[in-house]
């Protein structure tokens, strides 16, 4: 199952982040993931949100420069020999990680959550569920 992750482009000035979560928070979005990567610039928020589609139309409704990728995401409990594993089998099937960022699952046993950006999502997927992996297919957006 393929994520909407929604890419935000924030100046990179005091406040900016205070004032944007107080713009989700007003709005009742929650914020599943979050990762914020500086450039010069600007501040790139990467974030898996939920209800997905009020968030992309509030953004859009309210200028906030923004764009969607679509990501996959894989479930870990064993998080550096996984993601070893991981990489190794999307490698050796031709599959480029482009990136990937995890964050920790609600569970009653230890798991990460990790979101992979890969230049052929579709094969990526058919590799992973192929070997093994835990592919997300019930990521409530």
């Amino acid at each position: 199952m393929k994520l909407k992750q929604i890419s935000v482009f924030l100046p990179n000035e005091p406040r900016q982040l205070a004032n944007f979560f107080e713009f989700l928070m007003e709005n009742k979005i929650y914020i599943r993931s979050i990762t914020v990567v500086e450039t010069e610039d600007y501040g790139l928020l990467l974030l898996l949100v939920k209800p997905y589609e009020k968030c992309v139309e509030l953004l859009e409704d309210n200028d906030y420069m923004h764009s969607v990728t679509e990501v996959i995401a894989v479930r870990l409990t064993d998080n550096i020999s996984q993601l070893y594993n991981i990489a190794k089998t999307l490698g050796d099937n031709k599959v480029n990680i482009e990136y990937l960022y995890t964050f920790a699952e609600k569970s009653s046993e230890p798991r990460t959550m990790t979101v992979l950006r890969l230049d052929d999502n579709e094969n990526g997927i058919e590799v992973l569920k192929k070997n093994g992996f835990d592919v997300v297919e019930d990521f409530e957006q």
